[in-house]
């Protein structure tokens, strides 16, 4: 299994972001709605990899800001994700009965409770940005950072997405898939880093450094899951990415070390083929 390759800082990145998001929506259960809030809970809860908002939590390591406040926007990035799942799930999408080692939540629950229950953590992503800022200065930052969340759900984004994918599941052409990558894979990494360098004043050759990682990170991650998954057989392609991936956080100095142990997870994840 993937986690079987995380390193202990990981591990820890992990279980932090997972007593946050416990904390988020057993609050939730006391909000009413029936079932929808339980739901939730089970499609964000049990195992998962974490990557994302890990992305989030090492970067305001990198630039040394204030990761309590990076918390909230890292967790925020991991509802967007689990909400997008329990789209892609359904049967009127890739029709998919299993996610994470568990019934997928249209199974467990019902296509109506998953569909609210996606509803609901995509406007708990975008809540829980903004709630309990108090400094102006922040808000702004704040603000922004929600509307680049909920522009990642929009056409050019994630329910691009989706569609191109339904369009090759319905006879399109396959040379399509790299561009399912980049819209539906992408923006959830990009968004990520935008979560853990929020804080940070950055000049622009950091910024371009930074959306360069969370592109080539995002293709890394799919081209991961296709070699595990048996999409795709050719590892030199992925070390291709991997060496980008390390150029990229080099100028960072020491401070890659964060970014690095990243890296390292997806070089592990698939072996190297025998010679």
């Amino acid at each position: 299994m993937a986690s079987a390759v995380l390193c202990a800082g990981l591990v820890s990145d992990r279980y932090v972001i997972d007593r946050y998001l416990e904390d988020l929506l057993a609050r939730e259960l006391g909000a009413g709605c029936g079932v929808v809030p339980q739901a939730m809970r089970y499609a964000v809860l049990g195992p998962a990899q974490r990557i994302r908002p890990a992305i989030a939590m090492r970067l305001s390591r990198v630039f040394d800001t204030r990761l309590e406040c990076t918390i909230p926007l890292a967790a925020s990035v991991e509802l967007l994700h689990c909400a997008s799942l329990i789209v892609d799930d359904l049967p009127c999408m890739d029709d998919s009965p299993f996610r994470r080692n568990k019934p997928a939540v249209h199974i467990q629950f019902g296509e109506a409770t998953a569909v609210l229950a996606a509803f609901g953590l995509v406007a708990l992503a975008a809540r829980i940005v903004i709630d309990g800022a108090s400094d102006d200065r922040l808000r702004d930052r704040l603000l922004g950072f929600q509307v680049k969340l909920l522009r990642t759900l929009d056409c050019a984004s994630l329910i691009g997405g989706q569609a191109l994918d339904l369009q090759i599941a319905a006879g399109g052409s396959d040379n399509a898939s790299f561009d399912i990558s980049e819209l539906k894979t992408v923006p959830l990494f990009n968004l990520a880093v935008s979560a853990g360098s929020l804080f940070a004043d950055l000049d622009s050759n950091e910024r371009a450094l930074l959306n360069c990682f969370g592109r080539e990170f995002g293709l890394a991650f799919q081209m991961t899951d296709d070699l595990l998954d048996g999409q795709a057989t050719d590892r030199d392609i992925l070390d291709e990415k991997l060496s980008t991936l390390r150029a990229v956080i080099a100028p960072f100095g020491t401070a890659a070390r964060h970014l690095e142990e990243l890296v390292d997870y997806l070089d592990a994840r698939v072996p190297e083929p025998r010679q």
